[in-house]
């Protein structure tokens, strides 16, 4: 019997407040933030506003799964 894991919800914007850290790419995995320097992204996208201290953001989104390896976030549509 296969059982399949439900996607996870993803939300990307551009990290403003990166100052001089290479960490260019807010990722929200369901609400928690990840930072990181790349993204490759193999899923549909769309866009979406979002709530943040009162102030409306605008994402890119997706739903899949994502991995983190040396600083580059891959969302694939499989996990």
């Amino acid at each position: 019997m296969t059982s399949y894991l439900p996607k996870n919800h993803y939300n990307v914007r551009f990290n403003t407040k990166h100052g001089s850290t290479t960490l260019f790419w807010r990722v929200f995995e369901n609400g928690v933030e990840h930072l990181v320097e790349h993204i490759q992204i193999s899923v549909r996208l769309y866009d979406e506003c979002s709530v943040e201290d009162g102030i409306t953001k605008y994402n890119i989104a997706c739903d899949g799964f994502m991995s983190i390896v040396d600083g580059t976030a891959y969302i694939v549509d499989t996990n």
